[in-house]
């Protein structure tokens, strides 16, 4: 057997949306799926991809596509490879995503581009076939004893090396020849710059195999209109199609949940990274384009071990027509994993109501601006949400998201019940209901009902288990509670509001290295994610390490989190620092006197509490409770912080009007 060492080599990829183009292998794949294309309209794209963002004139490409002594009609020629290089990227002539015509002069690549150099190793005597990309080195890990000590937040996100911008020309005419000296750079700034960074996807590995289920993904549609303003179109079908997928056999079929999805939006991932990503066998992904009143939908199904094509179908149909349009992709895709699985028909229909298709665009606008999830978002879903109900007064998915856009209590309580009578089947509309009562009204017990009903109707919901995780700590069934909050992940594992409430309950249950290892998990994926800071600076508090608690909710505050008054007082004041205390204490009486609604009351009697002031502090829940703010009293159940009030008669008064559930 030859013991000749393997030789390395720089592979050089470009990656724009979708699809990544290999030179070396003459591949384009879009989501790792291999597209055909001729020899023509592939050596087209490599020389456009060289120069992404300038001018490649006719005759720049005549001298690189056409050897001199070859006579052809090249203006023909050229047109043809232009035509079926854009048939490949699904892309328009008149609204360019990526191939932009300057008339009379030649093409420009208008998409970003990144080019990735990557190292790859094969034997020295082996011919040059497709060979594995080297695997980047991972952090060992680290004693979570040490974590305020270790600078876990500043660990980079976890990646392959990149080259965004770079000189090196990669000629098609010169791909098989070999570049020793790039190569040997290569490796050596991989093993330099890899080596401290965590990998997320490694770290991010299914904590649990899904027994009996088969796991889907509906990865972000693309937007195929040539108008951003349409986006809303191409995220509604993502959003609705997982839903209805995941209704159709809820035992058998999980479905990814929709923030996960949508981490791979535009992202230049492979499919069998994504399967590994969220521990799924099977991929829906597609596209849609609007043309006035027409509407085109693309949707193809893949298996992730081999990233075969199951299935795959266009649908043209009247924009009005996109709800039936979702019925069928549902219905088909059922079929096919029908006939693979033996699934038992859907547990119930996809629409019970089908709205009237101005309600229906106003809902999915008001979708979009929701799921933003910022002040501004929400106050223009509110907008739509209402749009859609005067459309269509008997739309029970619109009620459900106005009831959780920040109205009034006793607005919002008639909205979520409204959606549960008009569609007393949907998880949504009962998780709706389950939040209003949690946050809204503090009818613990009814939440507990509405959102055990959520689950048992829609497993697949990750927001009722999240939900309903919180309800459960609240009763004290710690162990319970976590495991809700496992699920919620599991089915949608890049949501990190959902792995930072993980990590919050493991903190509460007292299993603090647990709860590190999730914080980790979030700065692995995004170092600067505020309520990541927040929860680990809440482990400190309760582990009496002031300063390290300091610096987390700074932090927290200044990756945009919410001010941390309260517990930023508590830890200046147990930490010595009375008059960094004071100061916080005062802000936070400014901002009652400006807005006395109680939304501060809870801030404060953390502050009085670190200050030693329990009567002060008692006044201030009493106010939060008789204000029902939407944040709450109940963390004064269990929280360490109020302890020393746990004797005191008025307290257990205030936390048996509270109503805590069994």
């Amino acid at each position: 057997m030859s013991t000749t060492k393997p030789s390395a080599r720089a592979v050089l990829r470009y990656r724009f949306g979708p699809y990544e183009a290999d030179p070396t292998r003459d591949e384009l794949r879009k989501f790792g799926v291999k597209i055909r294309l001729e020899p023509k309209p592939w050596h087209l794209l490599v020389v456009l991809l060289e120069r992404p963002g300038e001018l490649v004139t006719r005759s720049e490409l005549q001298r690189a596509l056409w050897e001199e002594d070859v006579f052809v009609d090249f203006e023909h020629g050229l047109n043809v490879a232009v035509k079926k290089l854009r048939g490949a990227l699904s892309d328009s002539v008149e609204v360019p995503t990526y191939i932009e015509t300057v008339a009379g002069e030649g093409y420009r690549f208008v998409a970003e581009v990144e080019k990735v150099f990557t190292a790859a190793y094969a034997p020295a005597s082996a011919s040059p076939e497709p060979i594995a990309d080297t695997l980047v080195p991972e952090v060992p890990p680290f004693s979570s004893m040490r974590l305020a000590e270790t600078a876990v937040p500043q660990l980079e996100q976890g990646a392959e090396p990149r080259l965004l911008a770079g000189s090196i020309r990669h000629s098609w005419l010169q791909k098989r020849k070999a570049w020793p000296a790039v190569a040997v750079m290569v490796c050596v700034a991989l093993l330099t710059v890899a080596v401290p960074r965590l990998t997320w996807r490694r770290l991010l590995q299914p904590q649990h195999v899904h027994a009996g289920k088969i796991m889907l993904v509906v990865l972000p549609f693309e937007n195929l209109s040539g108008d951003p303003g349409q986006e809303y179109l191409s995220d509604g079908v993502t959003e609705e199609l997982s839903e209805q997928l995941g209704n159709l056999s809820p035992q058998r079929l999980g479905v990814i949940g929709r923030t996960s999805a949508m981490i791979y939006k535009h992202a230049p991932k492979t499919i069998s990274q994504i399967g590994k990503d969220l521990g799924v066998g099977y991929v829906l992904e597609g596209s849609v384009r609007r043309n006035g009143s027409k509407l085109r939908v693309t949707a193809q199904l893949l298996g992730v071990s081999d990233q075969a094509h199951v299935w795959a179908q266009d649908y043209d149909r009247d924009v009005r027509d996109l709800l039936q349009v979702e019925d069928d992709v549902a219905s088909d895709i059922a079929q096919q994993v029908g006939v693979s699985f033996a699934l038992g028909p859907p547990t119930k229909s996809a629409h019970p109501h089908i709205p009237n298709p101005e309600a229906h665009e106003a809902y999915l606008l008001a979708r979009y601006y929701w799921n933003k999830r910022t002040p501004a978002g929400w106050s223009a879903s509110e907008g739509y949400f209402r749009r859609a109900v005067e459309k269509d007064p008997q739309y029970a998915a619109a009620y459900a998201g106005l009831a959780e856009c920040g109205i009034p209590k006793q607005e919002a309580l008639a909205a979520a019940t409204k959606a549960v009578e008009l569609d007393p089947t949907s998880g949504e509309a009962r998780t709706a209901l389950g939040w209003v009562e949690y946050f809204k009204q503090w009818d613990f017990v009814a939440a507990q009902d509405a959102l055990k009903a959520a689950i048992q109707l829609d497993p697949n919901y990750a927001p009722a288990h999240h939900l309903y995780s919180g309800v459960l700590a609240l009763s004290g069934r710690f162990q319970e509670s976590i495991d809700q909050e496992k699920q919620a992940v599991r089915l949608d594992p890049l949501a990190l509001i959902f792995r930072a409430a993980l990590a919050g309950g493991l903190s509460l249950a007292g299993q603090n290295d647990q709860a590190i290892e999730e914080i980790k998990q979030i700065f692995a994926i995004d170092p600067q994610y505020p309520k990541a800071h927040e929860t680990l600076g809440t482990l400190y508090l309760r582990r009496g390490m002031y300063k390290e608690a300091i610096r987390e909710f700074e932090a927290s505050e200044r990756y945009g989190g919410a001010k941390q008054l309260g517990v930023l007082g508590y830890a200046y004041a147990r930490s010595g620092d009375k008059e960094q205390a004071v100061r916080m204490l005062s802000q936070l009486e400014d901002l009652d006197k400006r807005s006395p609604s109680g939304d501060v009351s809870g801030d404060l009697a953390i502050v009085e509490m670190g200050l030693g002031n329990r009567d002060a502090a008692l006044a201030w829940l009493e106010k939060e409770y008789q204000q029902h703010d939407d944040d709450g009293p109940w963390d004064a159940k269990f929280d360490p912080i109020f302890e020393p009030l746990r004797s005191d008669r008025r307290f257990q008064d205030l936390l048996r009007r509270v109503n805590f559930p069994p």
